[in-house]
């Protein structure tokens, strides 16, 4: 289990993850036990069903390889090594933290925490926790993902790339640097005796169906060859005031799905 402590303003927050059950855990305001893999009935949590994508760590990396889509990944993880991109580990934090603003920026992502003005991560929260792979090409970072692991799981928790890139060359490289990252990350989990690799979360059918966006993202997914399973996220706030905030914030973001 991994507890990512973080603060909005004065408010303090405790994301939990590798958690198969929710529980309390007093000296915060808000709780959120996010991809556990049992369903459990309490007044305590509101819970909510998700979908993630688990590859196997415990397998022969051959058999991790095959399981592969040989077009959409294995043949992109062999054009990078092919043009000399380079996997770097715990390296270039700051300058990923800035590609990440600008890569959230272009997607026009805004979450909670950029609301309070604060940021969606802060550059401290990513050294303290996460585990960094970035992909470079001639010094330039193409693409990154931040992981966080314990002793037996790592996920993917933030990511960012030049995917938007008005060079279609870099584009393409940006993509096959995502997937070098990924088999990179799968070699250095197993060689630690992680047991398995979360991607990070999918899309219901029923919101892939509604959104070709969110098809494309689990289609990614899927094609790296894991598994699709049920897990449940659990939130708990110990602070009306910043229960309240939290739902102002989500009836706005709801009108603006509408409008």
């Amino acid at each position: 289990m991994l507890i990512v402590d973080r603060k909005i303003l004065n408010f303090d927050i405790k994301e939990i993850h590798f958690s198969d059950y929710p529980h309390g855990i007093n000296g915060c305001d808000f709780l959120n036990f996010q991809y556990c893999k049992n369903k459990v009935n309490s007044n305590e949590f509101t819970c909510k069903k998700e979908f993630t994508s688990i590859i196997d760590l415990t397998q022969d990396l051959d058999k991790i390889w095959q399981d592969m889509d040989n077009k959409s990944v294995r043949y992109r993880i062999r054009r990078a090594q092919r043009e000399g991109i380079k996997i770097y580990m715990n390296k270039d934090y700051k300058r990923f933290f800035q590609m990440y603003r600008s890569f959230m920026e272009k997607k026009r992502l805004k979450s909670i925490f950029d609301v309070f003005g604060v940021g969606s991560i802060s550059l401290e929260t990513m050294k303290k926790y996460g585990t960094l792979f970035v992909a470079e090409y001639n010094g330039e970072i193409l693409a990154g993902t931040l992981f966080l692991e314990d002793d037996f799981n790592i996920k993917a928790w933030i990511g960012a790339s030049k995917r938007f890139d008005s060079d279609r060359t870099k584009v393409s490289m940006t993509s096959d640097a995502d997937r070098l990252i990924d088999w990179e990350l799968i070699k250095y989990a197993k060689e630690k005796g992680i047991k398995e690799f979360d991607q990070g979360g999918i899309w219901s059918k029923e919101e892939e169906a509604k959104d070709k966006q969110k098809k494309g993202i689990n289609s990614y997914k899927l094609y790296a060859g894991g598994k699709v399973i049920t897990c449940y996220s659990y939130q708990k706030f110990y602070s009306k005031k910043f229960h309240l905030a939290y739902q102002l914030y989500n009836l706005k973001n709801l009108g603006k799905e509408k409008n």
